[in-house]
């Protein structure tokens, strides 16, 4: 799709194909259309786009060979809030930087934005040493491997200049301590303060072991008192669960698509990354199975198709389904379109669902479709064994949570009142 296939006016038309920036503009937006993007998109990207090619002409680039990133930092950070050229009502500055940013990916793919290799941080390289071993040594998962980073990378820019295998042997226990409490204060929550205190120690035992530390510092971050299958899980109610499913709008592709996915927790107990991950060929219709891979050391879950999860999967997939060549089940549904990769994604279908329906006591996420789904099994008298299989859990010691809400059995075991 060319320029004139969006837009009619002459004078906009010259507008859009002037240097720095207009030779490209054509390509630019063949790449938006193969995107996925909808026309209105399209046509407030180019506006947008030529806004800051009207800039740059300003500060004087002519050939989009010369725009650098510094150009699109100080248009977004110091022209945009003072902009005082015309504009053009509702597409003026929506979303602008994203535009810009997608303009400047297109030039860097088509090797025209000169790339600026950043010096990495001064503790770059042991950060990567960590990682590795933790790849190889212990065979963590990527998303486990990023945890780690997110956590001990704080930490690191802390240390500063002597975050270096060199210089880690000068490291006391009184400053890991005032880092773990000023953290934890901050952060607040538990289980983020619990992550934190896992990865240092782990990363202590690392430095040890390579002797970058005489000591072994991990017996300096502070522990966090817990105990073992202390909580309660908390799972939705079939009531709130048939509600959440009534108020799902179905004939837009979005409801959907939100709507089978729903079944699917709600049928199956998977985690919302297996959603995810489930792709076509994973539905196995002739056999009337569908598999789950497995995730987070888990084990692969295959369960019967049931009809009803059939349908809602084949009226997506027929009427919701954007045409993609992705091999995975559920895709964005706006441009670019591809699969759910973000497990942030799946939070706010699921969130978005559960407010619709007016259920807003619990945790917005899959977790509590699969504490249902445990919760209702137990109660109908199935086995932890077979529970644990159901879910996907290696070791049935992760299932013995759910006993906590198994009131029947609790109930049976009365204790002896004792007698004065």
């Amino acid at each position: 799709m060319v320029l004139e296939e969006l837009f009619k006016e002459p004078s906009a038309m010259a507008r859009f194909r002037t240097p720095p920036l207009g030779p490209e503009m054509d390509a630019f937006c063949e790449r938006l259309h193969r995107q996925g993007f909808r026309r209105n998109v399209m046509r407030r990207r180019i506006w947008q786009v030529s806004h800051f090619n009207q800039y740059l002409q300003n500060v004087g680039i002519k050939d989009c060979r010369d725009v650098k990133r510094s150009h699109e930092e100080r248009f977004i950070l110091e022209h945009l809030p003072h902009c005082r050229c015309g504009g053009r009502g509702v597409f003026k500055h929506v979303n602008e930087p994203r535009s810009v940013r997608s303009f400047l990916n297109y030039l860097s793919e088509r090797g025209f934005l000169e790339v600026v290799a950043e010096a990495p941080p001064v503790y770059q390289a042991l950060l990567d040493e960590y990682l590795d071993f933790l790849k190889r040594e212990r065979g963590l998962a990527e998303q486990t491997l990023k945890t780690h980073r997110m956590n001990l990378i704080p930490f690191l820019e802390h240390l500063g200049a002597e975050a270096l295998p060199s210089h880690l042997g000068r490291l006391k226990a009184e400053q890991v301590q005032e880092f773990f409490v000023t953290s934890v204060e901050k952060k607040k929550a538990r289980t983020i303060s619990r992550a934190l205190q896992g990865v240092l120690r782990t990363f202590f035992r690392f430095c040890k072991k390579q002797g970058y530390i005489r000591h072994d510092l991990s017996q300096a971050v502070p522990s966090i008192r817990t105990y073992k299958l202390a909580s309660t899980p908390r799972g939705l109610s079939d009531q709130d669960i048939q509600r959440i499913l009534e108020h799902i709008e179905r004939k837009s592709p979005v409801g959907r698509r939100d709507f089978a996915i729903i079944q699917l927790l709600r049928t199956y107990g998977v985690r919302g990354g297996q959603v995810c991950a489930l792709q076509l060929n994973d539905i196995q219709w002739s056999q009337s199975r569908i598999r789950f891979p497995a995730l987070k050391g888990g084990k692969e879950v295959v369960e019967p198709l049931l009809p009803e999860v059939g349908e809602s999967l084949l009226d997506y997939l027929r009427f919701g389904r954007p045409q993609a060549a992705w091999p995975e089940v559920f895709l964005t549904a706006q441009a670019p379109i591809g699969p759910i990769r973000n497990p942030s994604t799946m939070t706010a279908i699921v969130a978005r669902a559960m407010h619709r329906a007016g259920v807003t006591e619990l945790a917005r996420g899959s977790r509590s479709f699969r504490h249902a789904f445990a919760t209702r099994m137990l109660q109908h008298g199935q086995s932890l064994k077979v529970i644990a299989d159901m879910l996907g859990h290696r070791d049935i010691n992760t299932t013995f949570i759910y006993t906590k809400v198994d009131l029947k059995t609790l109930s049976s075991l009365p204790l002896d009142w004792p007698e004065l």
